[in-house]
């Protein structure tokens, strides 16, 4: 009897979604790099039969799970399909042709989970608590991108990331290169809004998995650094040596614009010494993939080795970009000097003409 009770009792009582579903957790540490190589192999055996990730899809399809599935995990999984580089233990590349295994184990995931609820996971799983400390308004950032990541992926809708259960800190230099590399990418993808600028802002979380060793967050970390680099000169001031001879004169400048978009940017030009003055630019707008020229007018005060300081700012004024610095050599004759040179020759052409007329007479006199 009172078995029959305790069994009417159960079910009467609600089941929680936790009890009604079996979770299953698609993720791993980040294997490539900036530049699209990857750090070791891992991952390709991680696929593959045997590997912890080709177990977790041994399973028949049923409508009774949630996944919980890592965008940068699937990302990096469909870069193997058309084969690529990986780094051996020396550091060297090797070449891998293309990759079937990747794509079978990306039609048996979107085979399974069919039918079930999809919850992406915050894009490289970075630590929680590292982010919600130092830069909760990113972690939003990349938890909106993380679902439309994924749901571009598997072509079907999927649900935001919740509060994510990652533990632990990332590795002590992913942590002290971050900060810099989040506001340098930030800046840049204020004004321009391009996949790979997004790829990169983005693919900073991955160097923030507390399960990145500390070899790979080392490696990982210096990729972005040089990547972040290398996409902020996209935009940039040509550099050139110019010889000025005039009191007034209007330097010719390239602007150049590598993006496929259009970006406006103001330019601040300030001198290493008081030997030349510089007008202020007004704002530059520069069409995507060409280069635009302007003049600056410049007016030197004395003559000598000068250098202008160049700096692109966003209209928000934040400083994008490496700095330029020009040398000008300033040989401009002063008002003093013309006039002093110019009464010489006056005197020495009057001498001249004396001379001459002196000889004459001389000459008539015999």
């Amino acid at each position: 009897m009172k078995r029959i009770l305790l069994a009417f009792l159960l079910i009467l009582l609600p089941i929680s979604p936790a009890q009604s579903s079996t979770l299953i957790t698609l993720t791993a540490p980040a294997n490539k790099l900036a530049d699209g190589r990857f750090v070791n192999n891992d991952l390709a055996l991680s696929i593959s039969p045997g590997g912890d990730l080709g177990k977790a899809l041994e399973i028949t399809a049923s409508s009774n799970r949630t996944w919980l599935i890592d965008p940068a995990l699937i990302e990096e999984i469909t870069d193997l399909v058309d084969g690529y580089i990986y780094l051996d233990q020396e550091g060297k590349d090797v070449e891998v042709a293309p990759f079937d295994l990747a794509n079978l184990w990306l039609l048996k995931l979107q085979s399974l989970t069919r039918d079930n609820r999809v919850v992406a996971i915050t894009y490289g799983a970075p630590s929680q608590a590292f982010l919600e400390r130092l830069a909760p308004g990113e972690l939003s950032r990349y938890n909106s991108l993380s679902k439309l990541r994924l749901e571009a992926l598997l072509n079907r809708e999927v649900i935001s990331p919740g509060k994510s259960s990652v533990e632990g800190e990332p590795a002590l230099i992913a942590k002290n290169a971050y900060t810099a590399l989040r506001k340098s990418v930030k800046i840049t993808n204020s004004v321009i809004t391009s996949k790979d600028v997004e790829d990169l802002r983005l693919g900073l979380a991955k160097t923030l998995n507390p399960k990145l060793s500390n070899e790979s967050a080392f490696l990982i970390s210096k990729s972005y650094s040089a990547a972040i680099k290398e996409v902020n000169n996209k935009v940039r001031i040509s550099p050139g040596n110019y010889t000025i001879t005039t009191k007034n004169y209007d330097l010719p400048l390239t602007i150049i614009n590598d993006f496929t978009q259009s970006v406006s940017l103001d330019l601040i030009i300030t001198t290493t010494n008081s030997r030349v003055l510089v007008d202020d630019v007004p704002r530059i707008t520069i069409d995507g993939q060409s280069q635009i020229q302007i003049e600056v007018p410049i007016e030197v005060i004395a003559s000598g080795d000068t250098s202008l300081r160049l700096q692109l700012y966003t209209p928000k004024k934040d400083l994008i970009g490496l700095e330029q610095r020009i040398p000008l050599r300033l040989a401009v004759i002063s008002p003093v000097t013309t006039w002093l040179t110019t009464g010489m020759a006056i005197i020495l052409l009057l001498a001249a003409i004396v001379q001459s007329v002196r000889r004459v007479k001389s000459r008539r006199g015999k």
